[in-house]
C-alpha cells in the first residue's frame, strides 16, 4: 500500500511539474504580445480581427493534428463560457494597450491571481494552499515595486479596460479548471471567431502596410496560438490561482522585451521587483512539486 501511495504521489508531482512548465513556457511566449501590438501600426479593431481569425485557424490545425477524430466546436456551457471569456480578455487587452501605457496594463492585469483564487473558492470550491497565497502576495509586492514609477499619467479608460481583462482572464482559468478532465483548447477556436466577428464591423483589415504585416503575422500566427494552447493546458494539472500567478511572468518580461527591442531601459526597481517575482515563482513551484 505504501509503495502504491508513493507511486501515486510521484505521478501527481510529475503532472504538477508538467502543468507548471507548460504554463510558464506559454506565459514567456505571451510576453511578446504587448511589444508586437505596439509595433503593429494599426488601430485596435483591425488588429483584433486578424488576431481572432488567424488564431482560430492555427488552433484548429493544431487540434486536428493532435486529435484527428475529435470535433473542433463544442456547444456545452463550459466551452462557450471559455470562448466568450477568452474573447473578452483579448478585446480588453488590445484596446487597453492603445489607451494607456503597457506598464499600466500589465500591472493591473497582474492582480488576476487574486481574482482567480477568490473566484475558484466561491464557484468551484477550490482552496488555494497557504504557500500559494503567500507566493501571490509576495509576487504582487514585487509587481508593485516594478511599476512604482509607472503611474505618472494614467488613463482611466485604459486602466478600467485592463481591470476587465484581468477579471475575464481569471474567470476563464477558473472555468477551465472546473472541467479539468477535459482539453479546453478547442474553445480557443470559437473564442477567436468571436473576436473576429465582434471586430469586423469597426475594422479595416487591409489597412496594414509594409512591416506591419510581418509583425501582425508573427503575433497572430505564432505567438498568440502557441501561448494560449500552452496556457490552456495548465489548469488540467495546476490550480487556477497558480496559473494566474504564473501569468505574472508577463509583467516582468514584457518591459524587458520593450527594453531589448525599443531601447527603453528598465529601472533598477524593475530589475529588483522582477527578480523577486521570478525567484518566488521558482521557489513556489519547487515546494509544490516536492509535496
Amino acid at each position: 500500500m505504501n509503495s502504491m501511495t508513493r507511486l501515486k504521489s510521484t505521478d501527481m508531482n510529475a503532472e504538477y511539474l508538467k502543468g507548471f512548465l507548460l504554463t510558464a513556457l506559454g506565459v514567456l511566449v505571451l510576453s511578446f504580445d504587448a511589444l508586437l501590438i505596439r509595433l503593429v501600426d494599426v488601430e485596435s479593431f483591425s488588429l483584433l480581427f486578424w488576431r481572432g481569425l488567424l488564431m482560430s485557424l492555427m488552433v484548429a490545425l493544431w487540434c486536428r493534428y493532435r486529435h484527428p477524430g475529435r470535433p473542433l466546436f463544442y456547444r456545452d456551457g463550459a466551452s462557450i463560457r471559455s470562448a466568450l471569456l477568452y474573447a473578452l480578455s483579448s478585446i480588453f487587452f488590445v484596446t487597453a494597450i492603445n489607451y494607456t501605457s503597457v506598464a499600466n496594463v500589465l500591472v493591473i492585469i497582474s492582480a488576476q491571481p487574486l481574482f482567480a483564487a477568490l473566484t475558484a473558492r466561491l464557484f468551484i470550491g477550490e482552496k488555494s494552499s497557504p504557500i500559494t497565497w503567500a507566493a501571490i502576495i509576495i509576487c504582487m509586492f514585487g509587481i508593485g515595486w516594478v511599476m512604482k514609477d509607472s503611474w505618472s499619467a494614467p488613463s482611466l479608460t485604459g486602466d478600467l479596460l485592463a481591470l476587465c481583462c484581468a477579471l475575464s482572464l481569471s474567470a476563464k482559468f477558473v472555468n477551465d479548471r472546473a472541467v479539468k478532465h477535459r482539453d479546453m483548447t478547442p474553445a480557443l477556436i470559437t473564442g477567436g471567431l468571436f473576436i473576429a466577428l465582434a471586430s469586423l464591423f469597426n475594422a479595416s483589415p487591409f489597412a496594414l502596410s509594409g512591416s506591419d504585416w510581418a509583425w501582425m503575422l508573427l503575433l497572430c500566427v505564432i505567438i498568440i496560438p502557441t501561448a494560449f494552447i500552452l496556457i490552456t493546458l495548465g489548469p488540467t494539472r495546476i490550480t487556477a490561482a497558480e496559473v494566474g500567478m504564473l501569468m505574472l511572468l508577463e509583467t516582468v518580461f514584457g518591459p524587458l522585451l520593450v527594453w531589448l527591442f525599443l531601447s527603453e531601459a528598465p529601472t533598477s526597481a524593475a530589475l529588483q521587483g522582477g527578480g523577486l517575482v521570478i525567484g518566488t515563482l521558482l521557489l513556489h513551484g519547487y515546494i509544490k512539486w516536492r509535496h
